[in-house]
Formats: C-alpha cells, sequence, structure tokens
C-alpha cells in the first residue's frame, strides 16, 4: 500500500518540475501548469491549498522568487535579468513582488550577503526549510500563515524604506506599468463634490467641471494619492465628519468647495481638511472672470500642493498648467456634456453626444470632446454594443489620439475596442499601458488592463495585482473586488471568491453583477439554497426584475439548480428582439456549458462570433469552458480569434 506522504511528495515534486521546465516562460502561468500535470485548474488549486496553504498561483510565484533569490545570492546576474530568467516580464513588477515576499528589494541582496556569515536572508533560510512540505494540519497552516502576517507587520517599515530606495535609485527599469502607482505615496487626497451655489440650479454642470479638473490637476502630481471622483461621489450629503470620511476612503485630507457662476464671473471658496484631527487646515476664497478659468484651476492646484508641502517638479508645473482649449464656449459645451456622461443620476448619453459635438463645432481642435464621444459610443449600450456604435467610438479615440496623445482615458477606450471587438490582442495591450503610463492613478485603466491580463493572457496572479492596485486608488469602487471574485472561482477557490464579493456588497448591495458571483460561488460549492436566496434577495429590489422570481423558483423546485439555468437560457433566448437575443449569444452558451451540453454551447458561440459579442474575449479561460478544452470545434474557435491552443501559451508581445 503506498504511503499518501510520499504520493503527496511526488505530486509536489512534479509541480515543481512543471514550473522548473518553464521557468523563463512569462507566460506559463495557472492554466498551464493544470494541463502540464493533467488535472483542472480547480482541482490543482485544492490540492496545493490542502498541502501547502497556498492558491496555484501563489505557489507558481513563490517558487519563482526563490529561484530568483538562489541567482542573486551566487550573484549570477543583474536583477533585471534575473527577473526574465524566473519568468517574470517587467523587472518593476518583479521587484515589486520580491519585496513583498522578502521585506527588502532583491538590490539589496548581495550587501545582506556580505553582511552575513552564513550567507542568504533569514526568509530564503524559512523558505527552504519549510520548502513546500504537507503540513499536518490546517492548523498549523493558519499558526504558519499568522506568523508571516506578524513578520510582515513588524517590517513593513522597512519593507517601505526599501521599496523607496528601489524606485528612486533604479530609475533606468522603470515600467509604463509600474508599482509606483501608489506605494510610493505618503499623502493621500479626496475631492468632495463642489455645491453650486448659483440662481441657476442648472449650473450644476460647472461646479462638478471645476472639481474634475482640480482632481485631474492635482493627479498628475506624483508624490501625493488623489482618491477617483466615482469613490468621493457618496459623500456629498455632508451628514459624515472629515474624520468619518478619511477613513472611509483612507485619506489624510480632503478638499471641498463652492462655486457661483453669475454672467461672465466665477467666485470659489475652497477648503483643506485634515482627516486626522477633522480640522480646516487652510481655506481661500477666489473671484476671477471666467475667461481665467484654466489659470484659476492651476493656481487652486498649486496652492493645495503648497499647503501640502509638496515639491512640484517642472514637468508637474507644464501639466498643471496646460490649457486644453482657447475657445470658453467650446470648454463650457464639453463639461455639460461631460456632466450627462458621467453623473449617474442625469446620466443621457444623447445629450452628452449633443453638447460634445457642440464643443467640436466651437473649436474642432479641442482634443476631449473626441474623447467624450468614444466613451458615450462605448458605453451607452455595453456590453451590448453594436458595431456601428464600437466603430464611431474609433474614430472619435483615434482623432482625440491625433489632437493630444496625452489622454489616458481615450487610449483606454481604445484598448477596450481592440480587445473586445478587434480581438488585436497586441494592440489592445499596448493602449491599455500607454493608458497606465499617461495616468498612473487611473481607476479604470488598471481595472480593464487586469480584464486582458486575466482573460486574455491567462495571468490570473498580475492581473489580481492590477485590480487591487484599483481598489487601493478608489476603496468604494465595486468592479476590482468582483473581478478578484471572478479569479478566486477560476482557480476553485469558492470561500475566498465568497469573501471577496461579499466586500463588493457591503459597499453597494443592489449591484446586479455582485449578486450573480455569490450566486455562482454558492452554486459551485453545492449550497444551492443560498444560491437561491441571494437572487431571490437582488431580484426583489428592482421591481422589472422581481415579476421573475416566482417562476425562477419554480424552475428550481421542479428540477433543482439546473433547471434554473435552463428557465434563464429560456427567457434569454425568447425575449423580445433578435438583436436582444444575439448580443445575449456569449452568455446563453455559458449557460448550455454549465449544463454539460457542449454541442449547443458551441452553436451559440458561433452565433456569439457572427455578432461580435463584446464578452467573447474572454472565451479560452472562461471557467464555464472548462471542460471544453479538447472540443474540436471550439478550438477551432480560439484559432479563428487568434488565441493559441492550450498546449502552447500565449505568445504575444510584452
Amino acid at each position: 500500500m503506498s504511503n499518501p506522504r510520499s504520493i503527496d511528495d511526488a505530486f509536489l515534486k512534479k509541480t515543481e518540475d512543471a514550473i522548473e521546465a518553464n521557468l523563463e516562460n512569462e507566460q506559463f502561468g495557472v492554466n498551464e501548469l493544470s494541463e502540464a500535470l493533467g488535472v483542472s485548474r480547480s482541482q490543482l488549486h485544492r490540492k496545493l491549498n490542502a498541502l501547502t496553504g497556498k492558491s496555484t498561483s501563489q505557489f507558481i510565484r513563490e517558487y519563482r522568487l526563490e529561484k530568483a533569490m538562489e541567482l542573486l545570492q551566487n550573484n549570477v546576474a543583474t536583477a533585471s535579468e534575473i527577473a526574465y530568467r524566473v519568468g517574470f516580464s517587467s523587472p518593476t513588477y518583479f521587484n515589486t513582488r520580491f519585496s513583498e515576499y522578502y521585506g527588502y528589494p532583491p538590490g539589496e541582496v548581495k550587501y545582506r550577503n556580505s553582511n552575513s556569515s552564513d550567507g542568504g536572508s533569514e526568509k530564503s533560510s524559512e523558505v527552504k526549510e519549510s520548502g513546500y512540505s504537507i503540513k499536518n494540519s490546517k492548523a498549523e497552516n493558519r499558526k504558519s500563515f499568522n506568523r508571516k502576517n506578524t513578520i510582515v507587520a513588524v517590517f513593513g517599515g522597512l519593507f517601505i524604506i526599501a521599496l523607496l530606495y528601489f524606485i528612486f535609485n533604479n530609475s533606468k527599469e522603470k515600467d509604463p506599468v509600474s508599482s509606483k502607482v501608489v506605494a510610493t505615496l505618503n499623502k493621500s487626497l479626496a475631492v468632495l463634490p463642489f455645491k453650486n451655489l448659483s440662481d441657476d440650479n442648472t449650473n450644476q454642470y460647472f461646479a462638478d467641471g471645476m472639481r474634475e479638473d482640480i482632481i485631474n490637476q492635482l493627479s498628475k502630481i506624483k508624490s501625493i494619492s488623489v482618491k477617483s471622483r466615482q469613490s468621493s461621489d457618496r459623500y456629498e450629503s455632508g451628514e459624515l465628519s472629515g474624520l468619518e470620511i478619511g477613513n472611509a476612503l483612507g485619506v489624510d485630507y480632503l478638499v471641498n468647495g463652492s462655486v457661483q457662476k453669475h454672467e461672465d464671473r466665477i467666485k470659489i471658496i475652497v477648503h483643506l481638511i485634515n482627516t486626522k484631527t477633522d480640522t480646516h487646515l487652510w481655506s481661500k476664497d477666489f473671484d476671477r472672470e471666467f475667461e481665467d478659468i484654466f489659470n484659476l484651476e492651476k493656481e487652486i492646484s498649486i496652492d493645495i500642493a503648497k499647503e501640502l508641502n509638496l515639491v512640484l517638479s517642472p514637468n508637474e508645473l507644464e501639466q498643471i498648467g496646460k490649457i486644453p482649449t482657447k475657445n470658453l464656449e467650446a470648454y463650457n459645451l464639453y463639461l455639460k456634456g461631460k456632466h450627462f456622461l458621467y453623473n449617474s443620476e442625469k446620466r443621457s448619453f444623447d445629450s452628452a453626444e449633443k453638447y460634445f459635438n457642440e464643443s467640436i463645432v466651437h473649436d474642432p481642435e479641442f482634443a476631449l470632446p473626441y474623447s467624450g464621444l468614444a466613451e458615450a459610443y462605448m458605453y451607452r449600450s455595453w456590453p451590448r454594443t453594436s458595431e456601428e456604435d464600437y466603430l464611431k467610438a474609433k474614430k472619435y479615440a483615434l482623432k482625440g489620439i491625433a489632437l493630444d496623445s496625452d489622454l489616458s482615458e481615450t487610449h483606454r477606450v481604445l484598448g477596450m475596442i481592440k480587445m473586445e471587438y478587434e480581438r488585436n490582442w497586441d494592440e489592445a495591450e499596448k493602449e491599455f499601458k500607454i493608458a497606465l503610463e499617461k495616468d498612473p492613478k487611473s481607476v479604470f485603466a488598471h481595472l480593464h488592463y487586469g480584464r486582458y491580463l486575466v482573460y486574455v493572457k491567462g495571468d490570473i496572479d498580475k492581473g489580481m495585482y492590477f485590480f487591487k492596485k484599483a481598489i487601493q486608488l478608489d476603496p468604494v469602487f465595486i468592479y476590482p473586488h468582483i473581478m478578484i471574485a471572478e479569479c478566486y472561482i477560476m482557480m476553485g477557490d469558492y470561500e475566498l471568491a465568497l469573501k471577496e464579493v461579499n466586500k463588493a456588497k457591503e459597499i453597494d448591495n443592489k449591484d446586479l453583477w455582485t449578486s450573480w458571483i455569490i450566486f455562482l460561488s454558492y452554486v459551485e460549492q453545492g449550497k444551492d439554497d443560498l444560491a437561491i436566496e441571494e437572487l431571490r434577495r437582488s431580484w426583489s429590489l428592482y421591481p422589472v426584475i422581481k415579476v421573475n422570481i416566482e417562476p425562477m423558483l419554480e424552475a428550481y423546485e421542479s428540477s433543482g439548480i439546473k433547471g434554473v439555468f435552463k428557465w434563464f437560457n429560456d427567457m434569454d433566448i425568447n425575449q423580445v428582439g433578435e438583436d436582444n437575443v444575439y448580443h445575449s449569444a456569449y452568455w446563453i452558451a455559458e449557460k448550455f456549458a454549465f449544463l454539460g451540453e457542449h454541442d449547443k454551447a458551441m452553436e451559440w458561440l458561433e452565433i456569439a462570433y457572427s455578432r461580435n459579442n463584446s464578452e467573447l474575449y474572454k472565451l479560452k479561460y472562461d471557467h464555464f469552458f472548462e471542460d471544453m478544452h479538447t472540443h474540436p470545434e471550439f478550438l477551432e474557435l480560439l484559432k479563428k480569434m487568434n488565441f493559441s491552443d492550450y498546449s502552447h501559451p500565449a505568445t504575444f508581445k510584452d
């Protein structure tokens, strides 16, 4: 009879050998490892988690990092060269992960070696002693985890210093999507909605525009983290103290104010608040002609920076002082368009389009309204964007970039078009990286690049890294939490998926995507009653959807959870309007795949392909299709979409 321990040791050895054989291959991740071992992703995750207490992506990453430590200790190459040798596509990303794991950057290894009689770091010794040995119990796993957390807490300060050392002494190795975005910022700030004190209530668009511009100006200063507009919108009422808002957003300072616009004059009052003490640090009144609007925004931003003792570089001063248009009416109309595009309560894509077009009439060389039109056409019916709309979005995005190539959001929209509709994977990644380079604090650029990494490249670990950065930039933005939960579902860790998605639910308990992920997590655990209860809860919040609760419950009572998935498809397939049905084709295919009806799933995937469904970019690594990876028609569809099959990792440019 075989010794269970020896079987487990053999499995771990085989797993390590597979990683070792593909060590330099940056594309070798969870999916490739599961294929190499002949098990599903979820099986692999459960096995490794039981034996080591680690997820598959963590196991791979830490194996690479420990190999990197060996190479660094032997001084065989530079840190950048070693990063590539152990499968990291970016030296900056490697440095960040190495610092997180060992507590200091790779550049310090040789100095620590020379000062240590036994060579190597404490962390390295600890890893080598424990290795990936099988834990005797889950309790021991928890003890090991808590001990590691204690070490991290004790050396947290050293980690920050080490990371700062790396950034300021390794500028030649900068990556356009580096982690400098958050880790190096020692002050953080949020700009709350400005009050409109004008006699005309419709001037709220102008107050919103002033606030947005000040957020954008301050975001150009590298030494401060500025939370996104979306994260602070919910604190408009003034019911919470500065201390409470600061804690909720994780910021040190708040800016609030009021705007009064009358004819050709603007009056603005701006306040700066220390959230730790809930005290006003600074306040100033401004009274200017409307034609001086851009200089006024620059002055406000620089005054705030001075009050926070921030030193601005010449380039930052130049960026803050940049004037987007000399035509003030074009700018005024652009602000109106942006108000209707972003204001969730008054959103109107038609009104946004109208004002953006009028702005262009006044100044055809003004780049921002083209960027606004690109977003309007992209999102007006997303994720069911028609071919006509996405082509218009692409046209306006290209025009905006031609006029001003520094607009991050325009590059992001172009990246989404390349990913979701044109399936030009290399160009999509290029545009996402440019978007992050132009605005390293863009929440949406982090979110969408993370989606690309997870679903197009199958790099769950790196994708989650960008989702977590998005959360740091905007703590109350729910979608990065949802995407992380989807990653855990892909890895088969449904408890962690529930834990993460419930963070989104705490922020917004009405969001239907959040509810769907909770539903799926319960279904995968076999907790069907809890899954159904979650749908009932969320649907009951919407009168239009509430009417579906009874038929959904009837389907569950008569045929179980599979009956519910079949009911979903019957409802989608029989909905009014051929276009609506075909734009749902990808989601219909997912549900047929869940039911094990693979031929029907392929039928609807072909429809999704012919109708250019936006969700198709997820196809290769979508967990719904995990059992179809050997289906000939499925593999042929991957080929048509410029994907490689599962025997060859992706080879896109990095």
